[in-house]
């Protein structure tokens, strides 16, 4: 998506650092600057056993994670360690390449910053999305706890959400690549996995992901999983027993809160009329035959939101 006018000026948000133009936040940087660190993630081994779960920021990520872990260990145990210290933009990447398999390891990136391995047929792959109003909700509220980000309005990163000039990159452009990634590639092992959809049956998705990642986990561990990787359960795990990188920590030294409601149209609660019409008609433009099905809200009765094909 072209930005006009914003040419070498950051998006609202924390202290930025641009490569290929994304902007990514500055204390992601640890050994190396970022470019030299997207240069060595493109050169990356990727292992045939290793699982790497993608997806836009707060999308999902950190929920998918811990239920990909709990699957590959065979067991309901929280890992110490937060994704963060096996996300790839983040980490030092020797540490990452030091690891035991299976790695599950996890990315916000585009497509086109990805190991190029990855088609390759090595690993496989989670490709996780959320619906964009609850998404640009999650999102304003996890940028405002960052250095220099506390007066962001949200119309601000709306405004911003739809021209494409955010932290993390567009995410119109973010779908459409992955969706004609996917489309391009169909013998990869890629599991496309809608956030709404493992809301609405967790231990469903649990058994489903287990099938693709084929460990066959037996249906008691499904639903452990599914009732442990719950939101509230996550939430309390991640705030008691985690170990906190040091790079995601707030001004006042706590740690960025990851987990804050978790739920399927809380966007109701903070986008006015106008911003959920303007961003209705920018998914329609923008997103047009791609292939999500984006859900802003979960009934019984079985709607099933909006689906762009």
């Amino acid at each position: 998506m072209e930005q006009v006018g914003n040419e070498g000026r950051a998006p609202p948000g924390p202290p930025l650092v641009e490569v290929e133009g994304i902007w990514f936040p500055k204390f992601f940087e640890t050994n190396r600057p970022m470019k030299e660190q997207i240069d060595y993630i493109r050169g990356l081994d990727l292992r045939d056993d290793d699982v790497l779960i993608c997806a836009y920021a707060k999308a999902g990520t950190h929920w998918t994670w811990e239920v990909v872990s709990m699957l590959m260990a065979g067991k309901v145990e929280y890992r110490k360690q937060s994704k963060e210290t096996v996300m790839l933009e983040v980490v030092e990447l020797e540490g990452v390449e030091s690891l035991p398999s299976p790695r599950v390891l996890n990315t916000h990136l585009p497509v086109n910053m990805l190991p190029r391995q990855v088609k390759d047929k090595k690993g496989r792959i989670i490709f996780v999305y959320r619906n964009p109003k609850d998404l640009l909700v999650s999102l304003y509220f996890h940028i405002k706890q960052m250095p220099g980000s506390s007066d962001l309005a949200l119309q601000e990163l709306e405004e911003a959400f739809l021209t494409g000039w955010t932290p993390f990159g567009s995410f119109f452009n973010y779908m459409k690549e992955w969706d004609a990634f996917i489309k391009e590639n169909p013998d990869l092992s890629i599991f496309k996995a809608s956030y709404e959809d493992m809301k609405e049956d967790p231990v469903g998705s649990v058994r489903e992901l287990s099938e693709f990642l084929g460990v066959n986990a037996p249906p008691e561990l499904c639903a452990a999983i599914a009732d442990a990787c719950g939101f509230q359960k996550l939430k309390h795990a991640a705030e008691t027993m985690k170990e906190i990188s040091p790079h995601f920590s707030r001004p006042d030294n706590l740690p960025v809160q990851m987990f804050r409601r978790g739920e399927v149209g809380d966007w109701k609660n903070h986008l006015t009329v106008a911003q959920s019409e303007r961003l209705d008609a920018a998914i329609k433009q923008q997103l047009d035959g791609c292939d999500f099905n984006f859900r802003y809200t979960l009934w019984e009765d079985g709607f099933r939101g909006l689906t762009l094909r």
